[in-house]
């Protein structure tokens, strides 16, 4: 029988206050997407289970635990932790988060030949494994370099698509999956907002509707995430008058089966 993929939400809005913690998703086999919140939620064992964090981008909702765990886990693990990143985001990370002056560079602590953490960059386009998933970064719209991701698996395929505006490429690729089984959209700002969103590469319920158009699966969940907080009942209205019965507001908690 078919084993079906589990996946732990431990954090999912766009902005944090009581209540609310920023992205951080575990997968099955110690693979952790983003890494916002993690620290926070998961106990000192949990954490050591964990063997491969994969990074949308390098903003600092989606890095920020790193630094805390890296140091936590100093001495405690044999092997290092694979630190999936494109490029631009490994660059961010080496010089401006792990760089000796703001944090210290634990991807050469306690040793260059046996770091906390270590490199494993991809090339968007390019499949690439992680853990026991097979993952392929698709570029998407945002300020800085960010990646959307088709997520495969024994059990079906997801995408997640980071932090984004309304993008193309990632759904021609989604269009192609015979075995699509979940969807992962952001969607931030209420329409109001819609300048902002522009602005910061992100979605509205507007914008998100626009999006809705481009997939042609039609009977896929699609659960939304990075809602910032502050205005989550707006957002959600305005959600809910779209009549899309494929959507579902995802939560920090949450716990999602393929």
């Amino acid at each position: 029988m078919e084993q079906r993929l589990h996946i732990r939400v431990l954090g999912c809005s766009g902005g944090e206050m009581a209540g609310y913690l920023a992205p951080s998703l575990l997968f099955d086999g110690g693979v952790l997407l983003d890494a916002g919140s993690f620290g926070s939620v998961l106990s000192l064992a949990e954490q050591l289970r964990i063997d491969h964090v994969l990074l949308s981008h390098a903003h600092c909702d989606h890095v920020k635990d790193l630094a805390g765990f890296a140091d936590l886990i100093i001495g405690r693990r044999k092997q290092p932790v694979l630190i999936h990143a494109a490029p631009e985001a490994m660059r961010v990370l080496r010089g401006d988060l792990f760089n000796n002056r703001l944090w210290p560079d634990f991807f050469s602590l306690p040793s260059p030949a046996a770091p906390v953490l270590k490199e494993a960059v991809f090339s968007p386009g390019r499949a690439f494994r992680v853990g026991p998933l097979r993952v392929k970064a698709i570029p998407v719209t945002h300020p800085v370099e960010t990646m959307g991701f088709i997520i495969r698996t024994p059990s079906g395929s997801l995408v997640y698509t980071g932090d984004t505006g309304p993008t193309e490429r990632l759904w021609r690729e989604a269009n192609r999956l015979r075995d699509l089984r979940l969807l992962l959209m952001e969607c931030k700002f209420p329409n109001e907002l819609q300048a902002v969103a522009d602005a910061a590469g992100h979605l509205t319920p507007d914008t998100l509707n626009a999006e809705l158009r481009k997939i042609r699966a039609r009977h896929v969940p699609i659960w939304l995430y990075h809602i910032k907080p502050d205005c989550q009942r707006e957002v959600i209205r305005e959600l809910r008058r779209l009549r899309d019965p494929r959507l579902h507001i995802l939560r920090a908690g949450t716990r999602i089966w393929i």
